[in-house]
């Protein structure tokens, strides 16, 4: 009698982050969401630049990939202009704000801390709770553990979750 061989269908999603830091901590989530999920993801990083240039740096990164899903997570301190969102929709790529400011100000807000009112400031404020350097992954560990991702409130993280879970 011949095996039945199960095929599954695996869909794939890239998500760019703006330096080493947003890296780190999306592996983390990838880490923690991305099994049996039926998706394979990819952690990359656009090292930087004005959100204009965090885009084209993914457009450039994904041109001869078929990846199904194309997310960045970038800072929102700097307004994103029309430029810059038409080069995302024509890319496919959909952009998750870090609310508010930064990487940093969002996960004190996870966190349910005070938030300051510069982005310096709340890497100034987070980095010392991480267990290490914050582009290392397993820095997050500690501090964000899946059940406070999984139960946040905070729409970006929200949707982050969503997206490495495949839903």
């Amino acid at each position: 009698m011949a095996k039945r061989i199960k095929k599954v269908v695996v869909s794939t999603l890239i998500i760019v982050g703006e330096g080493a830091c947003e890296k780190a901590f999306l592996s983390h989530l990838k880490q923690l969401f991305s099994n049996n999920t039926n998706q394979k993801v990819k952690v990359d990083s656009a090292d930087g630049g004005s959100p204009y240039d965090i885009v084209n740096t993914t457009v450039k990164k994904t041109k001869h990939i078929a990846y199904d899903k194309k997310y960045i997570l970038m800072d929102s301190d700097i307004v994103i202009d029309e430029k810059t969102k038409k080069l995302a929709k024509e890319n496919n790529i959909h952009i998750i704000e870090s609310i508010p400011l930064c990487l940093e100000g969002m996960l004190l807000d996870v966190l349910g801390q005070k938030i300051p009112s510069t982005s310096i400031q709340c890497k100034n404020i987070l980095h010392p709770q991480l267990s290490g350097s914050p582009t290392d992954k397993d820095s997050y560990s500690s501090l964000f553990m899946k059940s406070l991702l999984e139960n946040s409130n905070v729409a970006s993280m929200k949707e982050l979750v969503t997206v490495m879970k495949n839903q």
